[in-house]
């Protein structure tokens, strides 16, 4: 299994992730190839080489003229301009948006939306508001945007599956923000932190941005472990400032050795995060069922379902579910809203541990049909036929559904 682990020497930034991404091998013209889908204009990157104490290492720099607000991490002053009047805010549902047209792969945007829902709901909490309400400031721009693409995209570049980060530095002194001068670190980076492991640092400054830290803490999974791995690239992204330590985010690529991967247990599992839609439905005709559940899936449902129970007054009814990737929830909410008499969908979200799988065209005497590979954790491939293929098929040629998989799994075979 391939993994990633993400040190923090000196602190961590959306841009010195990327810049070590850069640094330890993946090419800023596939970055920036991926980057140019995303529906915003008038940015561009710049790279340079820099050395922090000693350690030589890329320093990247989102340029946004005219927003001239570049992530300023580890600021010994902090005068990084944080006030936001006369630009541009947005909202969850905007930035969403944005990485929703965007030509980013299906995983780079289910990560990049899980990431932008998380800081979203750390900002709620801290300004006592909800997820819906909550506008970004310095980490809505169009640089914090691209920092967090870029990171996803070089994961999924480098073929990553599972990202490890050491503890957190935290620095001293207070920070600058738009409504006044906060701790350090300011609330809703602490949010963000919340259960990972911190180490104090004599450093005065703002050392893990809140673009970082709504990155690590969406995408690792054991934070402050590092992993047993056999290394292949290292990389180091480098600060704006110099410290009395190294200002840089070193990132080390390589392969989990098998004796972690055992200890893990879950072998080449994959881990991502959904939320489940469910609503108490007891006074709707059941033939109704078939086109919400049509609907929830044109919406972008993984699945839907129906479970019968028993209501006040001894109303027998149904709980329809389904569940689906974070940025779909509001499609999703909508269609059950739309196609059931239900008043109300409520929502949780959850993690769910994934094999990764592949879907691919085979070509069959009886036509082509499409078949899903997944991988086991044994390394064993699971696969499986498309149903609505089969049924496709069966209908055409008049032949029972059972004959044509029959016929279909053992061409698979040969």
């Amino acid at each position: 299994m391939k993994v990633a682990f993400v040190e923090m020497v000196g602190g961590a930034a959306g841009n010195m992730l990327a810049g070590a991404f850069v640094d330890l091998g993946v090419p800023l013209e596939a970055l920036e190839s991926a980057l140019r889908t995303i529906p915003v204009d008038g940015w561009r990157i710049e790279t340079s080489r820099a050395v922090r104490r000693g350690i030589a290492s890329t320093y990247l720099d989102v340029v946004v003229p005219g927003e001239d607000v570049v992530e300023q991490a580890h600021t010994h002053t902090h005068d990084h301009d944080h006030h936001h009047e006369g630009r541009p805010t947005r909202h969850l549902a905007d930035v969403l948006d944005i990485v929703e047209r965007s030509g980013l792969s299906p995983r780079v945007k289910r990560q990049a939306a899980a990431i932008y829902t998380r800081l979203a709901e750390a900002e709620a909490r801290v300004h006592g508001t909800t997820v819906e309400r909550i506008h970004f400031h310095e980490v809505g721009q169009i640089d914090a945007i691209i920092d967090v693409a870029m990171t996803c995209i070089a994961l999924e570049h480098l073929g990553v599956e599972r990202l490890y980060c050491s503890d957190v530095p935290v620095g001293n002194g207070q920070i600058a923000m738009a409504h006044g001068r906060y701790p350090n670190p300011p609330p809703a980076t602490l949010e963000l932190l919340r259960g990972m492991p911190m180490r104090p640092v004599d450093v005065r400054g703002e050392l893990v941005t809140t673009t970082a830290a709504a990155i690590l803490s969406t995408l690792v999974e054991r934070p402050g472990v590092r992993p047993a791995m056999r290394v292949e690239a290292i990389g180091y992204g480098a600060g704006r400032s110099d410290f009395s330590i190294p200002n840089v985010t070193r990132i080390t690529v390589g392969e989990l050795a098998e004796e972690e991967a055992r200890a893990a247990g879950i072998g080449a599992l994959e881990r991502d995060e959904v939320l489940v839609l469910e609503a108490n439905v007891d006074d709707m005709d059941p033939r109704w069922f078939e086109g919400a559940f049509e609907a929830a899936l044109a919406a972008g449902a993984y699945d839907v379902w129906l479970i019968p129970v028993q209501m006040k007054k001894s109303r027998p009814a149904s709980i329809v579910g389904a569940v689906c990737a974070p940025e779909r929830a509001d499609a999703v909410a909508r269609a059950l809203l739309e196609h059931t008499t239900t008043l109300g969908v409520r929502m949780r979200r959850q993690q769910r541990f994934v094999l990764p799988r592949r879907v691919e065209t085979v070509e069959t005497a009886l036509g082509p049909v499409r078949v899903k590979a997944s991988r086991l954790p044994s390394g064993r491939e699971r696969r499986t036929v498309e149903y609505d293929d089969l049924r496709a098929i069966a209908a055409e040629r008049a032949l029972p559904i059972e004959v044509v998989l029959r016929e279909v799994r053992a061409q698979l075979e040969r």
